[in-house]
């Protein structure tokens, strides 16, 4: 059973959910280049591993189950709801892993200086927490909401919200929840209660999309 799943998995993957973040890399790639300058090069760098691979793992996760077309046949097979998920997101996140680390080996190729960040393992952390964050919560809104756009609203207005009160989020107790501490303020103090905190966010919110996915009636 589990071979034939992850063939059906590949076999029924999107095309669109492959090319829309390659395309997201590709546009980075193209305007680093342009650019060529190492302080305006350094912030591009954070746009797309910060926000960008994010915000696209959200989304694509929002429209990962509940946008098979064979929904129906597949809930009809003998296979664990935990199983889908663990398929579906896994999926995406290893996409946006694969794009966040190629388009970090082409900035450090290229003389980006990440120092500010810290030492590699915090530089990943930077793109890892807010992309299963957000990959968990698209998820969880669509399987709640049994729609597809309620999930990808959750995660477009968190991940709004957040950047525009950045700067409040930092001082008051949403900072446990503040996404972009990692990659906008890699000094602070709360940093590694922020970023166990995140991990415990994400962990609810796939244990709750778990427990929605098993009442499979509610998405025929």
């Amino acid at each position: 059973m589990k071979r034939f799943s992850l063939k059906y998995t590949l076999l029924t993957y999107r095309l669109d959910q492959l090319w829309f973040p390659l395309a997201f890399l590709a546009f980075f790639i193209i305007l680093t280049l342009l650019l060529r300058n190492e302080v305006q090069n350094y912030d591009i760098a954070r746009a797309y591993v910060g926000f960008a691979v994010p915000l696209v793992g959200g989304f694509m996760a929002a429209y990962a189950i509940l946008d098979d077309p064979a929904l129906e046949l597949r809930f009809a097979t003998p296979i664990r709801a935990a199983q889908i998920l663990l398929e579906r997101t896994t999926l995406i996140f290893l996409i946006q892993a694969v794009c966040a680390n190629a388009f970090l080996l082409f900035c450090l190729i290229i003389g980006v200086d990440f120092s500010p960040l810290g030492n590699w393992v915090n530089l990943q952390l930077c793109w890892l927490l807010p992309t299963i964050t957000l990959i968990a919560l698209g998820t969880f809104g669509a399987l709640i909401g049994a729609q597809t756009m309620v999930g990808s609203f959750l995660v477009g207005l968190v991940w709004f919200v957040e950047l525009i009160v950045r700067d409040g989020m930092a001082v008051n107790n949403w900072k446990y929840a503040y996404i972009f501490m990692s990659i906008l303020s890699p000094e602070h103090p709360d940093l590694v209660l922020n970023q166990i905190a995140l991990f415990a966010l994400t962990i609810a919110f796939l244990f709750v999309a778990w427990a929605l996915l098993r009442k499979q009636e509610r998405y025929i």
